[in-house]
């Protein structure tokens, strides 16, 4: 046991970047359906760790980490009833049937009792429905106060969750608790679909761009509430990425109107910097590392299909390199 210990501290010596508390898993995707069963996944250097299949092939699916440290993949184009939970090594823990068919544009979040509440999505758009964040299985399922394709679901300070637009929804928002039940909605004069919202270290949810508003962003309170809004530095329609930084601040990057550029916005809505991608990007996958405080973003339209890209914290490029599998768009990428 000794020996293998200095062995293991051996190696984070040589390699810092490298550890297996924080690899990321890619699942899923692809437009032609050719690669939809396999997962790869990559160490926080970008490295590849391991890859292998899955037990449904995904495409516009949603990955979550739970709280056990495994990934929930559930629904998509291919496996609309279907959810597999997959632990650290991309083995698979369990797997089985969802409550409503969720081909695409659902989410999923995890809450902060660790369950996964699932909302909406193309056939089930007026659904909600709760899976225990264990075992996968059904806790309580149930009707939306309005449908929902293309919105989003944030997680908020208060353990509700704020979901925003859709684009059969579009200037709505509305409040779920822990258990799926409703505790306020309302309206909003930026009607949005398609756009992306994260939660900020203030409590509040930055909201940005989406057919309507594409130009535009918005920060809402943990009641719904807008406290302010301006303008972006490009235009993002759709499929472009929203993360937030361990500094609090959040990368805005890619997409169908802009897909070679980012920016980066503080948490009170201000333009801090704007750059170039390394390659055009728009459907791609952006994951925050929790170790290193960069991004990893992989996959996307065209050429970058097979590329991934690490940009440290302030937008500069890190790394770049070559995925195993093609990613053309409509995959999850989660950290472990």
């Amino acid at each position: 046991m000794k020996q293998r210990l200095i062995i293991l501290l051996s190696m984070l010596l040589l390699l810092p970047t490298v550890a297996l508390a924080n690899n990321n898993l890619l699942a899923g995707g692809d437009v032609f359906l050719v690669d939809a069963g396999g997962w790869e996944i990559r160490n926080s250097a970008g490295g590849l760790v391991s890859s292998g299949n899955l037990s449904s092939p995904r495409r516009s699916h949603c990955g979550v980490r739970l709280t056990s440290g495994n990934i929930l993949l559930a629904g998509g184009i291919i496996s609309p009833g279907t959810w597999e939970i997959r632990n650290t090594s991309g083995g698979l823990v369990s797997n089985g049937t969802l409550w409503a068919s969720r081909p695409y544009d659902f989410t999923c979040t995890l809450l902060s009792t660790g369950n996964v509440l699932i909302v909406g999505g193309g056939s089930s758009a007026g659904t909600w429905e709760l899976r225990n964040g264990t075992t996968g299985a059904l806790i309580s399922s149930g009707t939306l106060w309005s449908s929902r394709l293309q919105h989003t679901t944030t997680l908020l300070t208060t353990g509700n969750v704020l979901i925003i637009g859709g684009s059969t929804s579009t200037g709505t928002w509305e409040i779920r608790n822990s258990s799926g039940a409703l505790v306020s909605n309302g309206s909003s004069s930026f009607s949005r679909f398609g756009h992306c919202a994260v939660g900020l270290s203030t409590g509040n949810v930055f909201v940005a761009g989406g057919n309507g508003f594409s130009t535009s962003w918005e920060i809402r309170n943990s009641s719904g509430g807008l406290v302010s809004n301006g303008s972006l530095s490009t235009n993002r329609t759709t499929n472009f990425t929203c993360s937030r930084f361990l500094s609090g601040n959040v990368f805005v990057a890619g997409g169908l109107a802009s897909p070679t550029t980012w920016e980066i916005r503080n948490s009170s809505g201000a333009v801090v910097s704007t750059g170039t991608l390394s390659a055009s990007r728009s459907s791609h996958s952006a994951q925050v590392q929790s170790n290193t405080g960069n991004i990893l973003i992989a996959g996307g339209g065209g050429t970058s299909a097979t590329s991934w890209e690490l940009r440290s914290n302030t937008g500069a490029a890190v790394s770049t390199g070559s995925l195993t599998t093609t990613y053309p768009g409509a995959h999850t990428d989660t950290e472990y």
